[in-house]
Parts: C-alpha cells; sequence; structure tokens
C-alpha cells in the first residue's frame, strides 16, 4: 500500500510538472530540436517578444522561430516558424501555443481557422507582399493576427541572411 502511494504521488507530481510546462517554450524546442540555437532579447522589439535562430554544424540558418502577444478574445501567444531551404524560405506553421486561454470553442475555432493558411508557404522576405495574402470570411481579430503572422515570417527570415550580433556566440 505503502509503494502505490509513493508510486502515486510521482505520477501526479510529474502530470502537474507537464502540465505547468511553458507551450510557448515548448514549440520552441520542438522546431529547433538537433540545432544551435541563439535567442535575442526579450523583448525583441516594441512588437515582437523573442526571436530564436538553429543552425546547423556548417553555421548555415535552418529555423527561426519567433513570438509575440496577439490580441484575440484573449491575448495569446502567435508563434511563427520559418524554414530556410536551398529553394528559399517557407512559412513552415504558425501556432498558437496557449489557445486555450480562449475558453468559447466556438471562438477558439474562428482564431484556429487563420492557421490553416500558414502552413508551408513558400516567400520571399524582400518582396513587397505579405506570405499569405488575404483570408476568406475572417473576422476582425483574423486580418489583424494574419497581419502580424506575415511580419513575423518576414523579419524571422531577414534575421536569419544576415545572422544579427546576438546569434554569435559570447567571447569569454
Amino acid at each position: 500500500m505503502m509503494l502505490f502511494r509513493v508510486l502515486s504521488i510521482g505520477l501526479i507530481t510529474a502530470w502537474v510538472s507537464t502540465a505547468q510546462a511553458d507551450p510557448i517554450q515548448t514549440a520552441v524546442d520542438q522546431a529547433m530540436a538537433g540545432l544551435e540555437v541563439a535567442s535575442s532579447d526579450a523583448p525583441y522589439s516594441r512588437t515582437i517578444k523573442r526571436m530564436y535562430i538553429g543552425w546547423d554544424a556548417n553555421g548555415e540558418a535552418k529555423v527561426g522561430v519567433v513570438y509575440r502577444t496577439i490580441e484575440s478574445y484573449k491575448p495569446i501567444t502567435g508563434v511563427v516558424i520559418v524554414h530556410k531551404t536551398p529553394e528559399g524560405f517557407v512559412l513552415h506553421e504558425a501556432l498558437f501555443p496557449d489557445i486555450s486561454k480562449i475558453k468559447n470553442a466556438k471562438d477558439r475555432n474562428m482564431v484556429l481557422t487563420v492557421l490553416k493558411s500558414f502552413q508551408d508557404v513558400p516567400f520571399d522576405p524582400h518582396a513587397e507582399k505579405s506570405a499569405v495574402d488575404g483570408l476568406t470570411g475572417a473576422t476582425r481579430y483574423g486580418i489583424k493576427t494574419s497581419g502580424y503572422l506575415n511580419y513575423m515570417a518576414r523579419r524571422i527570415a531577414l534575421e536569419m541572411e544576415t545572422l544579427p550580433a546576438w546569434t554569435k556566440p559570447k567571447k569569454k
């Protein structure tokens, strides 16, 4: 009986710590698996909370992750993941790791519909147009969110091209 209690407490403790894990950091860690990673200061700018750039063993930028708080039905975090390929940049994915803050299922689903257009989209960060143009039936939140996600994709791609000072190793 004592062993059962110890195991139960251990399982509950593990479950609680997993449930309380930062969903944004978890998304960043998953996107950057197997890469060397540098992160900008927080905040990166007035409109972007933080950026991460991951590079391979050859020192080439491969993945960029950027996030910011987005006003929706509740403030949620928009995360954009960009991959650099030999053909150019691909907006791999946009997500809202903390979408559970929006309790109303109808509102949550409306916000999630914006993300369907933000998957595996090749784009040119130097072009005058957005990576994802136009959303049919978007709410005012959806239109604003789309603008933020496009802006973040463009910013991280431009930073991946130049590898800013914050990606360089610190001298000892």
